[in-house]
């Protein structure tokens, strides 16, 4: 990516809505769904052990800050909901890239679970950026293509 870019990678469960959702925001120029954090490499959607499900986010610094980005994270998905709940993959989870991007995740952690807006407290991990494997071509802005959000396993 050029200089006038930075990248985020967040898991906040099923990286369909997540991606649908950042992909609009002002100062995003582009977003992947894919997998991180987990065992193997080129995960697929049945075979991605230990993998959260993430969203890769190339915005521009000039147009909105990383912490934006991280404040409207907090308001798109469940901090509160641990692995033991929804499963590893669907996590909350924040991969930092930079020691500054992992000191705005904690800050805005802690501002999130102090707000009190979630029946739990606030789970979401930090972890440093790993790989990032793009999802298949039908994950890619899933919304887009079936507004309802079916695919072939729903009912």
């Amino acid at each position: 990516m050029s200089q006038n870019t930075e990248t985020a990678i967040l898991a906040g469960g099923c990286f369909w809505p997540a991606q649908e959702l950042l992909r609009h925001r002002a100062g995003v120029i582009a977003t992947r769904a894919g997998y991180t954090g987990g065992e193997n490499d080129n995960p697929t959607a049945g075979n991605h052990p230990g993998h959260a499900e993430a969203v890769e986010v190339i915005f521009d610094p000039g147009r909105t800050s990383y912490r934006d980005i991280l404040e409207f994270f907090f308001q798109i998905h469940r901090p509160d909901l641990g692995e033991g709940l929804v499963g590893s993959d669907y996590r909350s989870e924040i991969f930092y890239i930079s020691d500054e991007q992992r000191q705005a995740a904690e800050d805005t952690i802690a501002v999130a679970d102090a707000a009190g807006l979630w029946p739990g407290k606030v789970v979401t991990k930090i972890s440093e950026a790993g790989s990032f494997w793009e999802a298949e071509a039908e994950d890619q802005v899933y919304l887009r293509h079936h507004p309802d959000g079916k695919n072939q396993f729903s009912p």
